[in-house]
């Protein structure tokens, strides 16, 4: 068995430790971490490089990679201590890629390749303790939406992110859903991190989570509204190993996806 990076593999690399040695130097981060922890600038260079989309399929704007790439990448950024989630572009892009029904996949997979989007995971809360089998956040049916209720803590950027993916209970199972950032109910209340990043407390109150469908404007970003339903599905994403889950789009019990998730992208 070979063991060696690929030429693709290794021109991956080469790319990305070129941009942190030119682009990312030491007085620019310090600039940005003054600045408040986040800068679009360096976010829109690094989905120029095609990493936001590394997870992404070609068919929807991005390059199709997975999670060998994906480590190759995580470990050039860190060499620059990169404060820019990138990881959180993995995260969405393996997410909807593999669960999410065609109308949500077509809304936004193309926008968080191309960097116009950015999408997070929000799946922390003050009283889970970092477990996440623990979820106080709820999801009911109304009128054919689903509407989230919740608070969510230390989400990546989430003053600056177009929309969230939340895990919250529906009929009693942990369910995830997609909420734009512009549903209605929905804030934010960013802050500097200690490693000199930014994050957010982010509240819903009944905000509606987004199928991809119906459309409203936001940061030039077209969604709104409705959920998805539940089904059953098998895990066919590269960032994660196969099995059988029960979810809202295709992912739950959420703990094993974000362990391996998580265990991928740990530089920021």
């Amino acid at each position: 068995m070979d063991f060696d990076f690929s030429d693709d593999q290794e021109q991956l690399r080469d790319a990305v430790r070129k941009w942190v040695d030119k682009g990312y130097t030491f007085d620019r981060r310090r600039e940005i971490t003054h600045a408040g922890g986040f800068d679009r600038a360096a976010y829109t260079e690094l989905a120029e490089l095609g990493l936001c989309g590394l997870y992404v399929s070609e068919d929807q704007g991005g390059i199709g990679m997975g999670p060998v790439e994906g480590m190759v990448v995580m470990e050039e950024l860190g060499r620059g201590i990169v404060l820019e989630p990138v990881q959180q572009a993995f995260i969405a892009g393996a997410v909807l890629e593999g669960y999410a029904p065609d109308a949500l996949k077509a809304a936004w997979l193309p926008k968080i390749a191309g960097g116009e989007a950015i999408v997070v995971l929000a799946h922390q809360e003050r009283k889970s303790r970092y477990n996440t089998h623990k979820c106080d956040a709820q999801a009911q049916q109304q009128d054919g939406q689903w509407l989230i209720t919740g608070t969510k803590s230390m989400v990546a950027v989430g003053d600056h992110a177009d929309a969230f993916l939340v895990p919250a209970m529906a009929s009693g199972k942990l369910a995830l859903f997609l909420v734009a950032k512009g549903a209605k109910g929905c804030a934010t209340s960013g802050y500097g991190t200690q490693d000199g990043g930014r994050a957010a407390e982010l509240q819903l109150n009944q905000s509606p989570a987004s199928d991809g469908q119906n459309h409203g404007h936001h940061r030039g970003l077209h969604e709104h509204s409705q959920a998805v339903q539940y089904h059953h599905c098998h895990l066919p994403s590269p960032a994660s190993p196969r099995g059988r889950y029960e979810n809202a789009i295709g992912v739950g019990p959420l703990n094993e996806l974000l362990r391996q998730l998580e265990a991928q992208c740990t530089c920021n």
